[in-house]
């Protein structure tokens, strides 16, 4: 009897560990994040730019929930990577970066393009922070520079909001490995 035991405390701690690593925290819901700055492409008109190329006075805009402006004040610094081509599904693992906050791009496609603005929408996932990688819908707007603005540089607005995502797996494993600890059990009790 004591070997049953022995071997219920293994799958107990076992199970602990597994679940463990499937509740990490995602972000909480309807945390969404506004950055804005000014971006280099490379074209003089958004019409016909395919990629970012350059980043400049990039900060946080607006937010709410984490990133609220009493946790991520308006004006703060992010880091930016370059270059970014604007259709693209090869993820940048450190696409931007604020205030302890990671987000990584896993893709990114054109929804509009001409008259002087270009719209580009995409997924991703922000973590950082304690925070497990949570999936995010984003869209990154540009308009072709005034005739006043510096170095021909254009001013943008990028915004996310996270997006349901599947599970991916985690509760149907936990499920599974306690469905087969308790047939386990069942059976050396039997004996």
């Amino acid at each position: 009897m004591n070997q049953v035991f022995k071997k219920l405390a293994i799958a107990s701690a076992a199970l602990t560990l597994v679940a463990q690593v499937g509740n990490a925290i995602p972000i909480p819901a309807n945390t969404t994040i506004g950055l804005t700055g000014s971006a280099i492409f490379n074209s003089s008109s958004v019409d016909t730019a395919t990629a970012v190329t350059g980043w400049t006075d990039t900060q946080v805009q607006s937010g709410k929930g984490l990133f609220a402006p009493s946790l991520i004040p308006i004006n703060t610094p992010v880091t930016f990577t370059a270059p970014w081509s604007f259709n693209t599904s090869t993820p940048i693992s450190a696409f931007w970066a604020v205030d302890g906050y990671t987000f990584e791009l896993l893709t990114s496609y054109v929804t509009k393009q001409g008259s002087g603005s270009v719209s580009i929408n995409g997924y991703g996932e922000i973590s950082g922070n304690g925070y497990s990688d949570t999936f995010y819908s984003w869209s990154f707007t540009s308009q072709d520079p005034s005739s006043g603005s510096l170095n021909g540089q254009d001013t943008w607005t990028f915004s996310a909001s996270s997006a349901p995502t599947p599970d991916g797996g985690t509760t149907i494993m936990l499920l599974g490995a306690a469905l087969s600890g308790i047939a386990l059990i069942k059976r050396k009790l039997a004996a």
